[in-house]
């Protein structure tokens, strides 16, 4: 099976003349994921702070539909995902509200908006979830239904604790929607660093009890560690690190991973292209 490398990015995976767009591709990252997309009050949809989707109506760059296209052509990636959320956001809290008084059919705005956003980006694959503080089930499992319904094709989750709650939203979703949720991605720094050893104790086993014997619960978890980071770029993770903590995991049969952040490689000078190699050697 084919190993999986996912990078997140914020600004630099928007258009603009400092964009790394056209390069991602050259990196042997497979899967973009931009983040984060924030969902607001009045079910308006921005892209970091650029306002991108509102009252039904895509408004943001009009290039990003095209670029992310030609992102997944005659290069490593083949998947983009969109990302919800993230560490102090109210986006969750926003859809909840949002479903709770709209529901989500075709005339309410969160469905309106995500399907006028996946008709100007059709390069989307899926919707990647960062819900650090809400963690309501109805509304997980709705928001998963819709946008199965409006025809994105996937949906990962990105939980850093509360193994519980995400495996029941995964095992709810599989009963009604199989092979919607493709994967978790596993944060493994920051709030997260805890679980950088047990990710077999405390992720895969759990999920491989839950969903039975028959389930690949190693191929569904991807973990995440921290580049170079900081004012003065000494915090986080080098290549060799990242490389290093990949072949301990390798012996939990786990076949993919993720580098947290972009911005943060590019900040620092860093290669891309390193620190996915250190995943793909580390696991090969």
């Amino acid at each position: 099976m084919a190993l999986t490398t996912l990078i997140y990015g914020g600004g630099p995976f928007y258009p603009g003349p400092d964009s790394a767009l056209p390069t991602i591709n050259k990196t042997n990252f497979t899967t973009v994921v931009c983040w984060a997309l924030h969902v607001r009050p009045n079910g308006d949809f921005a892209y970091n702070d650029t306002l991108i989707v509102s009252n039904g109506t895509y408004v943001g760059d009009t290039n990003w539909g095209d670029q992310l296209a030609e992102v997944k052509k005659g290069g490593s990636v083949n998947r983009i995902l969109f990302s919800i959320g993230g560490w102090e956001t109210n986006d969750f809290y926003h859809i909840m509200n949002l479903l709770n008084t709209q529901g989500d059919g075709p005339t309410s705005i969160l469905y309106r908006n995500f399907q006028a956003l996946l008709n100007e980006i059709p390069a989307i694959d899926g919707i990647d979830y960062d819900d650090e503080g809400n963690y309501n089930i109805n509304t997980i499992t709705r928001l998963s239904r819709m946008l199965a319904t409006i025809g994105y094709q996937q949906i990962t989750f990105c939980p850093y604790t509360n193994s519980a709650f995400w495996i029941n939203c995964l095992v709810l979703l599989n009963k009604t929607n199989p092979g919607l949720v493709t994967g978790f991605n596993l944060q493994c720094y920051a709030g997260g660093s805890g679980n950088i050893g047990y990710v077999k104790q405390g992720w895969i086993d759990p999920l491989q009890k839950a969903m039975g014997p028959n389930f690949d619960a190693p191929a569904f978890i991807n973990p995440g560690l921290w580049c170079k980071h900081g004012d003065d770029c000494m915090q986080g993770m080098d290549p060799k690190q990242i490389n290093s903590q990949f072949k301990k995991w390798k012996k939990d049969k786990i076949q993919g991973g993720f580098i947290w952040l972009y911005d943060d490689i590019e900040k620092c000078g860093n290669d891309p292209e390193a620190y996915a190699d250190a995943i793909i050697s580390g696991l090969s």
